[in-house]
């Protein structure tokens, strides 16, 4: 990789960390502004947010505006003027050096080269990435940052508006028993941004296997269903969500599922569970379903609390 354009990106990298920092400055002076009855850790999260969102706004403009210093040009047109493999060292180099991560313009800018180039190439680093520390043949290269490689090929794809991994990814993610955190979130974003090819696929993944508990990776995909469902309801999702309610080991994991999902049939279920089960129901399911169903605009007042300290708990709250 030629030396400006490694500059260039430390430069973009830099900028980027200096905004960020001004811009925690600017939202922390509001965290002793917290709304009263507002959770704290909520609200610092949502200032958090707010900060990441301007900072996003203020690196757009930094990647995409014409810079005196660049001679006149964006850093987008800088890396539209790239070969396919510049673009693609450019992407890796990135991807395993800067903090901010591969720039946003990087991205799209592969998006636009021939799809088959591109597909070929986010298939073989995907493919070749280890997904799970054991994986590694390296020990000197830190499995955090090798698979950043991945997720930027992700974001190429997303960008380019190309689903064709998405049962490979699924079916390979499925293969292991637990992942880390930024994998499942990394496969989750590239599985959610195609609702129309994945819903059929994450459906047929949890009614073929509900016999099983529905555990490890199969939490996930449930998870996964329930994002694409709250923005794309249908009826086919709601009764798959049901039968993950009915079948998981993990029950706790489905109840979220139903009450971010939004559909208020989830109520009689929740209080016919609880009536038949006020004997063995555990006491965090217990909570999370009663929550669940003030969350879906359901009354409470008709369910005996085996526990007895329900309204108590929430009164602390």
């Amino acid at each position: 990789m030629r030396d400006e354009i490694k500059e260039l990106l430390k430069r973009y990298d830099e900028i980027g960390a200096l905004i960020l920092e001004q811009k925690l400055d600017e939202f922390g002076d509001r965290l002793d502004q917290k709304p009263e009855g507002v959770d704290e850790v909520t609200y610092e999260e949502y200032i958090q947010r707010l900060a990441k969102e301007e900072t996003d706004e203020a690196t757009a403009k930094l990647e995409n505006e014409p810079d005196e210093s660049l001679g006149g040009k964006s850093m987008r047109e800088i890396f539209d003027e790239l070969s396919f493999e510049e673009k693609t060292e450019a992407l890796e180099y990135a991807a395993l050096n800067l903090d901010r991560g591969v720039p946003q313009s990087l991205s799209s800018s592969i998006a636009t080269e021939p799809a088959d180039m591109v597909r070929d190439y986010c298939g073989q680093v995907i493919g070749e990435c280890a997904w799970t520390e054991e994986e590694m043949t390296d020990e000197n290269v830190l499995f955090e940052m090798q698979f950043q490689k991945a997720i930027a090929c992700f974001d190429v794809l997303v960008k380019m508006k190309e689903p064709c991994f998405i049962k490979a990814v699924l079916d390979r993610y499925m293969s292991y028993g637990k992942t880390r955190e930024f994998v499942a979130e990394s496969i989750a974003a590239y599985v959610e941004a195609f609702p129309e090819v994945s819903e059929p696929y994450l459906i047929d993944l949890i009614e073929s296997n509900v016999d099983e508990g529905l555990e490890g990776p199969y939490e996930d995909v449930v998870i996964m269903l329930t994002e694409i469902g709250k923005e794309h309801k249908t009826e086919e999702i709601y009764q798959t969500l049901r039968h993950a309610f009915r079948f998981m080991t993990n029950k706790i994991y489905s109840v979220i599922c139903l009450a971010d999902y939004g559909d208020d049939r989830a109520v009689a279920m929740f209080k016919n569970y609880i009536n038949r089960n006020q004997k063995t129901i555990d006491r965090d399911l217990f909570y999370e379903m009663m929550s669940a169903i003030q969350h879906l605009g359901g009354d409470i007042s008709d369910i005996q609390d085996p526990f007895g300290d329900f309204q108590k708990k929430q009164g602390k709250k």
